[in-house]
């Protein structure tokens, strides 16, 4: 899900004037108020200060510093930045509402030549020792849920679901799987279970951000923090997302290795709640009617429909023939080695023994032979180690 919404933003950018941007109120907002006054400044000094950047921003309250490495937790998901700013948004505070102790800053994040917008989101601002500091909104938001501890997971989720502990000793097992398979050391994980899509991006503290609605299942992995969100439908064993954990560990690994690792082991949740051999045969109808489609260029087909990225199956497909052609070291050995373009076609080319060329014929080969075959087996990699 990443890599899709990274390309569809880079074009988007891409058409943006540099601009500097602007923060106002909108109408109706008291700025009589000098509470508010002094949050609006707090406010647009964070928006200014780089907030992308993990750094020791002093407009953020210690205690999330202290609890998160990526405090600001409008960036859990990734490829979107809190302010924005680093796409030259403008943002308009749409109001800030007392609740207890605390003020909820409520903004808008807009191009000022489309008038389109690309989120709202909810901030904390706290007073603490007679100043105000920013903070996050989910804890508000979560106050009622349950949290369990299982293994090296700790579950948050709303109070009527109905949690389910087997399949949580299940993706623990799952988790120590793939530390044991990477020669990882297994890290605290937190698993946010939401009632579905638009749940998850309120408990990041959205109330709207851009392509919300556009699907029906949906899963996030924050890597600087290790948190993972979740849908009911996911429920405790994403598998997807949980795979997502080794990402760090592999910093020069090409963005389309780590999205098809994440599905060729994501069992029944590999994309958009399907197993992989569901989005295998709907790719490979599509490749049949588009034959101009060049996939010896992988990461330029990101876009098939609402359903279907077909970057989980290019990516999976190119996993499992590194795995095949040399299992799990050469596989690490080609996360370690593939950043950029160059590099990952020359691993391919060199190491996987695919010719300069014939790339576009291997991935179209084993889509068909899967679809045919109508099974996909990756049982090898999970006996590995």
């Amino acid at each position: 899900m990443k890599l899709l919404y990274f390309t569809f933003l880079l074009i988007l950018t891409n058409s943006f004037y540099t601009t500097a941007q602007e923060i106002s109120v909108n109408i109706g907002l008291d700025t009589l108020s000098l509470e508010r006054n002094k949050i609006v400044k707090l406010w647009s000094n964070y928006l200014k200060s780089n907030p992308d950047e993990i750094n020791n921003n002093p407009n953020w309250c210690e205690n999330d510093k202290i609890k998160y490495k990526s405090y600001d937790l409008l960036k859990s998901e990734g490829f979107l930045s809190p302010s924005l700013y680093y796409f030259q948004l403008n943002n308009k505070i749409l109001s800030i509402s007392k609740k207890e102790n605390d003020y909820i800053i409520k903004s808008a994040f807009y191009d000022s030549e489309t008038f389109d917008i690309y989120a709202i989101t909810n901030v904390v601002a706290t007073k603490l020792n007679d100043k105000f500091y920013l903070t996050n909104y989910q804890p508000k938001l979560i106050k009622e849920w349950r949290t369990k501890t299982i293994g090296n997971i700790t579950y948050h989720y709303f109070p009527e679901y109905h949690f389910d502990e087997k399949k949580a000793e299940q993706a623990n097992a799952y988790l120590n799987k793939i530390c044991s398979v990477f020669e990882l050391k297994p890290e605290k994980i937190n698993y946010f279970i939401c009632r579905d899509c638009e749940d998850i991006f309120r408990v990041k503290g959205f109330d709207y951000v851009l392509s919300m609605g556009n699907g029906k299942e949906c899963g996030f992995f924050d890597k600087y923090n290790n948190i993972i969100y979740a849908t009911a439908f996911a429920g405790e064993n994403h598998q997807h997302e949980i795979t997502h954990f080794i990402n760090n560990y592999f910093p020069n690994a090409n963005e389309l290795l780590l999205t098809g690792l994440s599905a060729y082991w994501g069992e029944e949740n590999a994309h958009k709640g399907k197993p992989l051999l569901y989005s295998i045969k709907r790719v490979n109808e599509y490749l049949k009617n588009h034959p101009e489609i060049d996939l010896n260029k992988p990461n330029e087909f990101w876009k098939l429909d609402e359903e279907t990225n077909p970057q989980y199956v290019t990516g999976a497909i190119i996993c499992d023939v590194a795995f095949e052609k040399g299992g799990i070291n050469t596989l690490k050995r080609f996360l370690n080695n593939s950043k950029s373009e160059e590099e990952f076609l020359l691993f391919i080319e060199k190491e996987l023994k695919v010719k300069k060329g014939d790339l576009n014929k291997t991935i179209r080969q084993r889509i068909e032979k899967i679809s045919t075959e109508n099974k996909f087996d990756n049982a090898k990699i999970k006996a590995s180690h």
